[in-house]
């Protein structure tokens, strides 16, 4: 009996250990680092001026990436760091502001993503900011379901955004390897910029150098 109830109390541990591990792991998996963060935000970050001292960004040198409650928060020098994590709320507010400014005119959606029903349906449309990117509901309560679930959300954004653009896109060719942009081409957003490349290798060039190619894109 004593050796039964031994083996059953050592499953016991060995399932409580099972079951703790994969969960902390997940939770962990679902947790961006700060670099990915940055990553993600900065090609659809607004200003050009610190949200702090509204001096431009590199008026100190290399402008600061911040992230601050899971957001990208630019300022130009250490000092402003201190203030900036007493109080982010007035930083936020101002990101917010000019990511609306930014990114409403172009905006690909007429219905709300959540509800389906158009966007003035339950009056004036509501503009919520995700990071560095906009999402527009007809409610309240479509922006809480949006929270719960925002990279569902997120990608039908952005196939609007690819799709709107797609018909002005001003190459054909690669814009990496100069190649004919064939059957097989890439479309991805750069913030929300649609670049198109001939093939995956293409993307991750593109990757490594951004701001290269993006001033190619723009020359055309």
């Amino acid at each position: 009996m004593k050796t039964l109830t031994l083996i059953l109390s050592l499953i016991a541990l060995g399932g409580a250990a099972l079951g703790f591990s994969p969960t902390s792991e997940t939770q962990a998996d679902k947790t961006p680092s700060n670099e990915a963060i940055i990553a993600a935000q900065l090609p659809s970050y607004p200003l050009t001026k610190c949200v702090i001292s509204g001096e431009e960004l590199d008026s100190m040198g290399d402008p600061i990436n911040m992230v601050v409650e899971g957001r990208l928060v630019r300022i130009c020098c250490k000092g402003c760091a201190k203030s900036l994590k007493k109080d982010p709320k007035a930083a936020f507010a101002a990101i917010d502001k000019a990511v609306v400014a930014a990114q409403l005119k172009s905006y690909p959606l007429t219905r709300c993503m959540v509800s389906d029903e158009g966007l003035d349906a339950r009056g004036k449309p509501i503009s919520y900011v995700h990071g560095t990117r906009l999402a527009r509901f007809c409610c309240k309560g479509c922006v809480r379901a949006f929270k719960k679930s925002p990279a569902k959300f997120m990608a039908q954004i952005d196939e609007g955004l690819i799709k709107a653009q797609m018909a002005d896109y001003p190459l054909n060719t690669c814009l990496i390897s100069g190649e004919e942009l064939g059957a097989d081409a890439k479309s991805f957003l750069y913030g929300t910029r649609l670049v198109r490349t001939c093939c995956k290798s293409c993307i991750k060039a593109f990757n490594k150098n951004p701001a290269k190619f993006v001033a190619r894109l723009d020359a055309k």
